[in-house]
């Protein structure tokens, strides 16, 4: 190679080891910021808590369920939902039974997820509660999990005119990125002994 091509050569060679590296990439599964803003509000949108449902329910069928979930055998299940002793058809007769269904939501598609409840409670019309179950579930739709749903007295309860039930779940919902979103979603309601429902409080 002649003198004036080599040095040409080397020059080159300099240029090319000095000169900056392109910008990288931005590593797989960083999401863009406008599109991670767009999945957060998605996820965040406020829908709503309500009353689903509500029905009268006969004496017999909230003791199957009190027989059914706390293992009790016929006549004490009735008794443990009128709260008299087997044989009292009087003051049993008196005893008012409803059940309602109940929920809370957040988020729209594909990040919809919501926290349900349900509750039988009875009582004698203007004085106390006598018995009182609930339970909840965790639904969604889309790219979200429900888990842990709970549930639990606050206050109240038999032998008080009303009871406040709390209910809660946990969800996750996968996004494209390495991150998944999460939270837990609760309420509260009320019953009383005039047969009203509602919710009281809810994050």
């Amino acid at each position: 190679m002649r003198p004036i091509a080599l040095r040409a050569a080397v020059v080159l060679s300099i240029a090319v080891a000095l000169s900056p590296a392109p910008a990288s990439a931005k590593p797989p599964g960083t999401p863009n910021p406008q599109d991670a803003r767009e999945a957060q509000r998605l996820f965040e949108s406020r829908g709503g808590a309500r009353i689903l449902a509500q029905r009268v329910a006969s004496v017999e069928e909230v003791a199957a369920v009190a027989a059914a979930t706390e293992g009790l055998a016929a006549t004490d299940a009735l008794a443990r939902v009128t709260g008299v002793e087997p044989g009292v058809a009087s003051i049993a007769a008196a005893v008012t039974c409803y059940w309602v269904e109940y929920s809370h939501s957040r988020g729209v598609f594909p990040y919809h997820r919501w926290v349900v409840g349900q509750t039988y409670w009875c009582f004698q019309y203007g004085g106390a509660i006598t018995y009182r179950s609930s339970n909840t579930s965790a639904r969604v739709d889309g790219v979200c999990s429900g888990s842990n749903a709970r549930d639990w007295k606050v206050a109240g309860g038999a032998g008080y005119s009303w009871v406040v039930v709390h209910h809660e779940a946990d969800f996750s919902c996968a996004t494209p990125w390495w991150f998944p979103l999460n939270d837990t979603l609760w309420m509260e309601a009320t019953f009383d002994s005039y047969g009203n429902a509602w919710l009281s409080r809810w994050n």
